[in-house]
């Protein structure tokens, strides 16, 4: 669910920083503005072959819509630092327990 919330809103922001309307959005993608609206109330979830047209009508790299831009690339670093550090930790514990026994 994040990921498709994630991707819905950098669509929605991203068109209205370009100042495009809904209507136009689903004529460069040839889909119903209906589909656009509900997709930006997350009634509809674009696929994939639909994310590429929406992409390509906002004039981005489909990679843009998948980025998390509330989060800096220095907390992105730190929050996978400390994934990484949690992980290790429970290999450890496991190890631990599996050579004590």
């Amino acid at each position: 669910m994040y990921l498709e919330r994630l991707v819905i809103d950098n669509i929605k922001r991203i068109r209205k920083e370009k100042g495009i309307s809904q209507e136009k959005l689903a004529e460069a993608c040839n889909t119903a503005t209906s589909y656009i609206g509900l997709m930006e109330i997350y009634k509809n979830v674009p696929k994939l072959s639909t994310i590429e047209r929406i992409a390509g009508a906002l004039d981005v790299d489909p990679l843009e819509l998948f980025k998390d831009k509330n989060k800096t690339p220095h907390e992105q670093e730190a929050e996978l630092q400390k994934k990484k550090s949690s992980i290790l930790l429970l290999i450890e514990k496991e190890l631990d327990g599996i050579l004590h026994n």
